[in-house]
């Protein structure tokens, strides 16, 4: 019967899913930690929603493509139920149900999971490992000036040394769309476009209409470095709507150029969203190491009021996989703790094996107990990125073994504490 019930297992994982091993999740938690310092330090407090919601919460301002990325169900009593495909909306939700304007502005933060559908494809991912933030509660733009500076320390202190954040905004892309003359439904055409980055499209689209505004479009919507130029072709339009954001986006370039932030931004007025609930800057981040965005955030203070409560937001999320695709192993090898000692029972005292364990693990170290009798010990060890060996025969006599330092000793269970820990600190 058992082995029948064997053989109807399925040997592997839904698409989209994987497993991770233990020196993955080690590198992903140094990351983790690096970026809850950061939070930390600027005032903001973790929060954690649930995993599932109402489809319709959900699914509040997404668009009609976005919401066949839900994943659906329902539950016992037949509601329909949606796993959350970002945090943004979570938060704001809890935001309308639990705070009170008095209370405002609040700092959030989150480390979670979301989960969107995807086509059967290869390599194509339906779970998304996210460190984000809210800032909720402030219009100003110093707002998004602290929340593009959180992310600049970020970066910064994950070792990046050349990645790019583009800067975008909505108000001076909707003054191109009326500058343009666009209706309704060609100006939600030129926003899908600019989402799925189809600038041939686009251009076919606009060069009937008025082949010179076309192309003058077609290059404000590049990526550029030098804001003064785009700036200065902005303001020669004469739209009020155009000078509204292109000052609200000059304002933070200029405060994060002050801060030593310039050299990383680029201005990029291509840069949209699918959700209508965006409303001002919107930013995007990028490595030279993957194609794809590590981070993406922006102002949205239309979604908050969809729960209750009419009230301007910023934020950002960062995608856990690939900061962590893109990170330099040597930085993350430098914040690893390499430095362990693999404990070799000879002694047919247990109770004090485990005792010595516990107090090389108090002063700082990292241990792991071998039981077992092996063939190559030492080989074992360099496979699992331990330096010292330690044959415990008795607590007067410890056989000590340095793998890096090529040290072979032995000495007693107080002289073994003071080598590792002088060894540790060398």
């Amino acid at each position: 019967m058992f082995e029948s019930e064997k053989q109807n297992l399925v040997v592997r994982l839904p698409y989209g899913f994987r497993d991770m091993f233990p020196v993955e999740c080690r590198e992903r938690s140094i990351i983790s930690e690096a970026i809850s310092e950061q939070f930390r330090l600027w005032g903001y407090g973790e929060v954690k929603t649930p995993v599932m919601e109402y489809t319709k919460n959900i699914s509040a301002g997404v668009g009609s493509k976005w919401s066949n990325k839900l994943i659906n169900f329902f539950d016992i009593d037949g509601n329909p139920m949606s796993l959350r495909t970002d945090m943004t909306i979570p938060i704001a939700r809890l935001t309308g149900m639990r705070i009170k304007k008095e209370q405002l502005p609040v700092r959030f933060c989150y480390f979670a999971n979301s989960f969107r559908q995807s086509v059967l494809q290869e390599g194509v991912k339906r779970v998304y490992s996210q460190a984000g933030l809210e800032l909720i509660g402030s219009s100003s733009f110093m707002a998004d000036v602290e929340i593009l500076s959180i992310l600049n320390r970020i970066m910064a202190k994950l070792g990046f040394k050349d990645y790019k954040v583009g800067l975008g905004q909505l108000q001076i892309i909707e003054g191109l769309y009326d500058w343009l003359g666009l209706s309704g439904a060609h100006r939600r055409s030129i926003r899908e476009n600019l989402v799925s980055r189809n600038f041939v499209n686009i251009g076919n689209f606009l060069d009937p209409i008025d082949k010179g505004k076309a192309n003058l479009f077609m290059s404000l919507i590049k990526p550029q470095e030098d804001i003064g130029h785009v700036s200065k072709t902005l303001s020669s339009l004469g739209s009020e709507k155009i000078g509204l954001g292109l000052d609200y986006l000059k304002n933070v370039y200029n405060v994060l150029g002050e801060l030593g932030y310039g050299d990383f931004l680029l201005m990029d007025l291509g840069i949209v969203r699918e959700f209508d609930y965006y409303t001002g800057l919107l930013f995007e981040v990028y490595s030279p190491v993957t194609m794809d965005m590590v981070g993406n955030g922006g102002r949205y203070d239309r979604l908050i009021r969809k729960f209750g409560m009419e009230v301007p937001a910023t934020g950002f999320a960062l995608d856990l996989d690939l900061l962590h695709q893109s990170m330099d192993n040597r930085i993350l090898s430098s914040c690893m703790d390499q430095v362990g000692v693999l404990l070799v029972k000879k002694t047919a005292d247990h109770a004090g094996f485990i005792k010595l364990s516990e107090k090389i693990r108090a002063a700082g170290i990292c241990v792991e107990l071998l039981t077992e009798e092996l063939e190559d010990v030492q080989k074992t060890a360099e496979q699992k990125g331990i330096q010292w060996v330690c044959m415990v025969e008795s607590p007067g006599r410890i056989r000590y073994i340095d793998l890096e330092g090529g040290d072979k000793l032995t000495m007693d269970a107080d002289a073994l504490i003071k080598t590792l820990q002088k060894n540790k600190h060398a």
